[in-house]
């Protein structure tokens, strides 16, 4: 018996995976939610316009690449435009993630962001 759960997390090509322990909980519509997990600790993820006013604030992303995926969503709220996005770990570790985002192509881009 493993002592690790994999999920693969098909938002990279070629997908990546999640790994947890064999004793944790998942849930949601697919019973493959995470956040069924007392452990589980989430990164809050914030989206920024070009000037880099807040847009809004997500906890729904499970890995920064969903977060860029995330994008999308964001830029189909009304007057909304995204371009930037931080990451605020569960150890508190904020950072710029180093990516833009292209409304008009709906394309996510690497950045010169300096996390340091």
């Amino acid at each position: 018996m493993s002592d690790l759960i994999e999920i693969e997390c098909g938002f990279t090509d070629p997908p990546h995976v999640h790994t947890y322990p064999a004793d944790w909980l998942f849930g949601g519509a697919d019973g493959l939610h995470p956040g069924a997990d007392k452990r589980f600790l989430p990164t809050t993820y914030t989206y920024y316009d070009a000037d880099t006013t807040e847009l809004t604030v997500s906890q729904i992303p499970l890995c920064d690449d969903e977060a860029l995926d995330y994008f999308t969503k964001i830029a189909q709220i009304k007057g909304s435009n995204p371009r930037w996005c931080s990451a605020k770990r569960p150890g508190g570790k904020l950072e710029m993630l180093p990516f833009l985002y292209d409304k008009a192509s709906d394309t996510v881009y690497p950045s010169e962001v300096s996390n340091g």
